[in-house]
């Protein structure tokens, strides 16, 4: 307490204020510390204030922290991408654990968030960009080998896009970028280089018509370099037209070896050739050869070469199907280890093929006589399991097989071949070895033998080598791997070239063409003689609608299944009733055999007047006759047909001859 009168502190219960002796009032008195505390409340009052402030503030901060990382969060969710998802969950396992003034470690995480955010952007970005580059890559395939690593880049950031590797394909993503600078760059040195060719071309002795389409399309591609942003498209599509024009005048740098290994005409007036292209120099098909720059020409009814349109140009590699007839020797020489490993090579060829790209695989063995172990079939399975259970036999019918390998595969469209393997001399077939290069030829079918040991190879090599094929000679049955492996890339290497015969031949016409490629880096050219013979199976789609070949095809399709359950009516109407063949052919139905038709070919027609013609026929059954083994038989035969009204009918065998018979 203190004096009222002067101040001074009072001791507690004083009466006189021992200073000025003033009385002291009680009351007064004590209640002067109470007003005196009162003076210091506010300051009391302001520091609650600020700490409410602080508490609110740091709540106000917490909240809209948590706002900005929810909605980070929300949109890297959107995105679906796993890796950014995750990360994104990872965070926010850190953030659920920082207390409501961590704003300092908060702000760090959100800054992680954005990160991410930008990732999930940028990869959102490079999908768009890719997916655009992949569909306009083929507008700048000037420079090939630049456009090689820009495409290959292109196709690895497009994979790890679709494994939702999102980082590798944003690294990649710059790679590509990259890659496509030095593309553009590349493009516009191979114009440069193009443009200086054609302008030093010397065209002196060159028709008025090839100058003046020449001097159009020169301009036209100056036209097209002015602009700094070039369109690649275009400027590829004047070159083709002016290479077009002048190509015979231009000296390409390497020759090219060029030749037609087989024909498929099964589809005509379309024609597929079977080309094989080698570089001299380096043995190898060169890579990627221009599509337009192939070309056909095919002599017609006046011996002059007309140019025929190219509708299409493939390399078979894993886009066009091959057939192929696997002929596996099982003679009593190969029992036990040869056998074995015979079968390891086999499978791992099986292994091997391209059976996604359409292709197809027939097994057949051969010893005493010959067995058809599988059909075509696009299973490596079932044909792993028909080669493990490939058994021996004492003698060797290797003709036989080739030609019954041959007449099944001739039968298949497209890409053809036949593969076989021996380790022994041939002592056992009815066929020679001209049969097989006969119909080899005919059906225009390469033959690959494997000849293993001491083999004679004079016939196999010759048949071999004049069926487009190719002879090898080898010590031991393991040597095989590597000639499978060969042989086959060498098929899947040949170029498609397709056509339509535009000179009015017909199937049945022997074609003389020239088959060619002619660029600034290669040319070559060969000349080629084919009679597109088709060879067809019973399943085939009928080639003839009407006249008297439909007569004939209908005949050939229905007449074994009229012998095997001896139902005439099955085919009687195709014969003119009362007829030598229809009285003939009625007695025949009836006797106990059994007849699959493997394939037929409507060879000729020959006219005698209006009504009246003769129809030539190759055809190959399957025969069994009661008591004696199994037969492929191949036949000829002529019909003679004439016309009542505007119907075809047989009347008589004009002639039938069977070529061969072979023991199954």
């Amino acid at each position: 307490m203190f004096c009222k009168n002067c101040g001074s502190p009072l001791d507690d219960n004083a009466s006189f204020c021992g200073n000025c002796g003033a009385k002291v009032n009680q009351e007064k008195a004590q209640a002067e510390p109470s007003s005196n505390k009162k003076k210091h409340s506010p300051l009391k009052f302001v520091f609650l204030i600020l700490a409410l402030l602080l508490v609110c503030g740091g709540l106000y901060a917490t909240v809209g922290l948590n706002m900005r990382k929810n909605h980070l969060m929300s949109k890297i969710e959107e995105s679906k991408v796993d890796e950014y998802v995750t990360a994104g969950k990872r965070l926010n396992k850190q953030w659920s654990k920082l207390g409501i003034t961590d704003f300092s470690d908060k702000n760090d995480l959100l800054k992680d968030f954005k990160k991410i955010n930008k990732n999930v952007s940028d990869f959102q970005s490079c999908c768009k960009e890719i997916k655009t580059m992949q569909e306009e890559k083929a507008d700048y395939d000037l420079a090939h080998e630049n456009y090689e690593e820009y495409e290959k880049l292109l196709s690895d950031c497009a994979d790890a896009i679709k494994e939702e590797d999102a980082s590798g394909a944003l690294e990649l993503f710059q790679e590509v970028n990259q890659s496509f600078t030095d593309l553009k760059a590349a493009n516009n040195d191979y114009i440069d280089d193009r443009i200086d060719t054609y302008e030093n071309l010397d065209l002196k002795g060159a028709e008025d018509r090839v100058k003046t389409s020449y001097d159009k399309n020169l301009s036209k591609i100056h036209e097209l370099t002015k602009s700094e942003d070039r369109d690649y498209k275009a400027l590829q599509k004047a070159f083709n037209t002016m290479d077009q024009t002048i190509f015979m005048y231009i000296e390409p740098k390497n020759p090219l070896e060029i030749t037609v290994q087989q024909v498929d005409a099964s589809e005509f007036p379309k024609v597929k050739l079977y080309v094989n292209m080698k570089d001299p120099a380096t043995q190898k098909v060169p890579d990627n050869l221009d599509k337009t720059l192939f070309y056909i020409n095919k002599e017609d009814a006046n011996q002059k070469y007309v140019k025929q349109v190219v509708t299409s140009v493939n390399q078979l590699n894993e886009k066009e199907a091959l057939k192929i007839n696997m002929v596996a020797d099982v003679s009593g020489s190969m029992d036990g280890a040869p056998l074995a490993e015979a079968k390891n090579i086999m499978i791992n060829f099986i292994n091997s093929v391209q059976f996604d790209a359409g292709d197809l695989v027939e097994l057949t063995s051969f010893s005493t006589g010959v067995r058809l172990e599988q059909e075509f079939c696009d299973d490596p399975n079932v044909l792993t399991n028909d080669i493990n259970a490939l058994y021996t036999d004492d003698m060797t019918s290797l003709y036989d097989a080739l030609y019954t390998a041959v007449e099944r595969v001739a039968t298949q469209t497209g890409a053809r071949c036949v593969i076989a393997f021996t380790d022994g001399n041939d002592n056992y077939s009815n066929c020679t070895p001209q049969d097989v290069i006969d119909v080899a030829k005919r059906y225009h079918i390469p033959v690959f033998i494997i000849g293993i040991g001491s083999v004679n190879s004079n016939d196999p090599s010759q048949i071999a080598a004049q069926t487009g094929g190719a002879y090898y000679n080898i010590n031991t049955v393991d040597s095989m791997q590597s000639i499978y492996d060969e042989i086959y890339q060498m098929e899947k290497e040949l170029y498609l070239v397709e056509f339509e015969d535009n000179t009015g031949a017909t199937v049945k016409d022997t074609a003389q063409i020239e088959a060619g490629y002619h660029s600034l880096e290669y040319g070559g050219k060969c000349s080629y003689s084919y009679t597109p013979n088709v060879l067809l199976n019973p399943n085939s789609t009928s080639i003839y609608q009407d006249g008297p070949e439909a007569v004939v095809e209908r005949y050939l399709k229905n007449f074994p299944q009229a012998v095997t359950d001896s139902d005439f009516s099955l085919i009687a109407d195709c014969m003119k009733q009362g007829s030598a063949i229809y009285t003939e052919q009625e007695k025949y139905v009836k006797r106990n055999i059994e007849e699959t038709l493997d394939s037929y070919e409507i060879v000729d027609t020959q006219y005698s007047g209006d009504s009246n013609c003769v129809i030539s026929t190759r055809e190959t059954y399957y025969v069994q006759v009661q008591g004696k083994a199994l037969q492929l038989m191949t036949q000829e035969c002529k019909y003679s047909l004439e016309k009542n009204g505007n119907d075809w009918k047989m009347t008589s065998f004009v002639d039938l001859k069977v070529t061969s018979r072979i023991k199954q």
